[in-house]
């Protein structure tokens, strides 16, 4: 039987008239990367400020680590590491001098926390260096230490990717998929790079607007899509032509990229680049396309 982390029934923040979340029914169970997608004002934020006792909601219920009281959810808090817009850092502080005050707030002795925080982030090199003089990437990663420090079982996770560059995101990502995998951490985070969510995340809810519309599991979302051949030529109307009079292929697309989309099962790839070839037709590249959670997220709002 799985456990479940958190679950939330008719979960609602209103601030004013204006409603943030509106009956909010969700589950992440143990050893899930749970990617929360939506657009910016859809609700996401305060969702991940309400588990972690940022904000109170205005009606519903949750469960947090099997616990529903208020005295008790906010006991088991003290087992999550939380990461949510920008880290709470003192610009004068070091990176080891901050570990260290927050060491003192969550009651860690162990002297060797520190450093290990550090090395699994990357920042050992830093740790002398003022926040002051961080770049964002680095107070990222720093805020995600913190998060770290007190070997959370549960982390939220608001934008972590947040001004890394690209190895610095490649990094982020092994290093979640570790604590999952060695440590048994359960993680919800959101991003606003899909592409990367989509290689992290093992399930995923969307919302929209402050309602969630829908959750799919990353072996769904997979099989959401038919894999398609896609075609870039500049010749787009003559391979269109080729397509259907030499191949009886009729039923291609045009992307917003302007690539014809083929369904895969219609033809061989080697086939066709053969036709194509054979026919004059210049190629810019062929490749195939799978699921993509950013086309999937806006079918679902039908945009």
């Amino acid at each position: 039987m799985n456990t479940i982390i958190f679950e939330a029934e008719g979960l609602s923040k209103q601030y004013g008239r204006a409603a943030a979340l509106q009956n909010i029914n969700m589950q992440i169970q143990k050893g899930d990367i749970y990617g929360l997608v939506g657009e910016n004002g859809a609700g996401k934020t305060t969702l991940m400020k309400i588990i972690s006792g940022l904000v109170y909601p205005t009606k519903g219920t949750f469960q947090l680590l099997g616990k529903s009281s208020e005295e008790d959810i906010a006991r088991v808090r003290r087992k999550m590491g939380i990461l949510i817009e920008h880290p709470a850092l003192y610009p004068h502080m070091n990176a080891a001098e901050s570990l260290s005050f927050y060491c003192k707030i969550y009651g860690i002795t162990d002297s060797d926390r520190i450093k290990n925080v550090l090395n699994l982030v990357g920042l050992t090199d830093a740790e002398h260096k003022n926040t002051s003089d961080y770049s964002l990437g680095m107070r990222q990663r720093l805020g995600l230490a913190i998060a770290l420090l007190n070997e959370p079982e549960f982390i939220v996770l608001d934008e972590p990717i947040n001004g890394l560059d690209p190895t610095g995101i490649v990094e982020m990502r092994k290093l979640l998929t570790k604590l999952v995998h060695e440590k048994g951490v359960t993680i919800l985070i959101s991003s606003h790079i899909l592409s990367e969510l989509q290689l992290l995340a093992t399930k995923f809810g969307f919302i929209h607007k402050g309602q969630f519309i829908k959750e799919v599991s990353v072996e769904e979302l997979m099989q959401s899509a038919e894999t398609q051949i896609c075609i870039k030529t500049v010749e787009v109307e003559a391979a269109i032509n080729v397509l259907k009079n030499d191949l009886n292929i009729h039923s291609s697309t045009l992307s917003a990229s302007g690539e014809i989309l083929i369904p895969k099962d219609l033809i061989d790839l080697e086939q066709l680049m053969s036709t194509l070839i054979r026919e004059g037709i210049p190629l810019e590249g062929i490749s195939l396309s799978t699921a993509n959670l950013e086309h999937y997220y806006m079918d679902l709002i039908g945009e």
